[in-house]
């Protein structure tokens, strides 16, 4: 797995504007879609690329119950609020954290080699996993093949140091 890097980044404060799906996977490019819409019909900018975020078992839940929200960070006044919601689009602040990041390049198919590789790196660099996998869509040209699509995936993390012997 040397052809995966795995690195430490810090993901500043933002805003992001999402929804939750109980639903088959599949349907990503349909619900990246709808969550753009409805950016632009409540006025938001988009600032940043669009991501799935999960804490279930992709392979197991993949066609019909997979739980998971569709988002994007957004530039948006929300009154001091830490969430809201406007129909369907919920917004919330996201807080500064750390992830270990690694790019995953083609389909899903081969997505537990990344995920093995990123989680490898966590034990050997003492960092504990916090949260949910959260995959980025890197824009590809409509022709680029699937074998070459690339998909940053973040694991959310804390620190834990030397272990105590």
């Amino acid at each position: 797995m040397a052809d995966i890097e795995v690195v430490v980044k810090k993901i500043p404060d933002q805003k992001v504007a999402y929804v939750p799906h109980t639903d088959s996977f599949s349907k990503l490019p349909e619900f990246i879609r709808e969550v753009g819409e409805l950016i632009a019909e409540n006025n938001m900018e988009a600032v940043g690329f669009p991501y799935g975020s999960y804490e279930n078992d992709m392979e197991e839940r993949a066609e019909t119950t997979q739980m998971f929200e569709i988002g994007m960070p957004v530039k948006y006044d929300m009154g001091g609020k830490p969430a809201l919601r406007l129909g369907k689009l919920g917004l919330k602040e996201v807080a500064e954290h750390t992830v270990i990041s690694a790019y995953h390049v083609g389909s899903h198919k081969n997505f537990d080699k990344t995920i093995k590789a990123m989680v490898e790196f966590s034990i050997e660099n003492q960092y504990d996993i916090v949260g949910p996998i959260t995959e980025i869509y890197i824009p590809a040209d409509e022709d680029t093949p699937v074998e070459e699509t690339r998909t940053e995936v973040q694991l959310p993390v804390i620190y834990m140091g030397p272990r105590d012997e």
